[in-house]
């Protein structure tokens, strides 16, 4: 699939925002599923919109993301010695309340990312990221989410935890957030436009 056919098939969603049963996470996301075998899910960021400060964390499955209008800063952690101390927890996906936790020291590699680019996250690999208002990202999942056994978050001490569940949006939210969004596509399009123009 093409960036620019994509991007025309998100903003076609963006528009109708109000007919799509989307759910919104507290760290600042809006997401939708665009297929029945939930494997390519929309997602559209709102850091303003999140509770807290977002988690390190890893995934049920393997999935590609890509960024079709925006900004995504993707930051890869690893164990390190020399890295600050966060606390870490696992926890069932289905039972948050039970957590396991110790600590660990952490240190993180970040890369941007911007429209048209991608990036490979595996399932136990630990990350965070920071995006532009109204960043439109695309992910394919690869593999069952039905049975993803253990999940990790990582937080800073001091920090009070944020649940990873999801929850219906309200009209307000979808609204506002996909507003964000389309403008995102507004400014894209005109900078496009101006390339063309000089180039000719």
């Amino acid at each position: 699939m093409s960036h620019s056919f994509e991007q025309t098939l998100v903003r076609t969603v963006l528009e109708r925002a109000e007919f799509h049963p989307w759910r919104v996470q507290s760290v600042g996301l809006l997401g939708l599923w665009l297929d029945d075998q939930r494997e390519y899910r929309l997602h559209v960021w709102d850091p303003e919109g999140a509770i807290g400060e977002p988690p390190i964390h890893d995934h049920a499955v393997d999935f590609t993301s890509t960024v079709v209008v925006g900004e995504i800063v993707n930051t890869r952690y690893v164990e390190d010695p020399s890295g600050p101390v966060y606390l870490r927890e696992r926890h069932s996906p289905g039972n948050e309340d039970d957590r396991r936790a110790d600590a660990v020291r952490l240190v993180g590699a970040s890369a941007t990312l911007r429209a048209g680019d991608s990036y490979r996250q595996l399932a136990h690999e630990l990350h965070g990221s920071a995006q532009a208002p109204g960043t439109v990202t695309v992910v394919r999942f690869e593999g069952a989410l039905d049975d993803p056994g253990e999940l990790t978050t990582c937080r800073r001490l001091g920090t009070p935890w944020v649940s990873g569940k999801a929850r219906p949006a309200t009209p307000d939210e979808v609204r506002r957030v996909a507003a964000t969004a389309l403008a995102l596509f507004e400014t894209a399009t005109g900078c496009e436009r101006r390339r063309a123009t000089r180039r000719r």
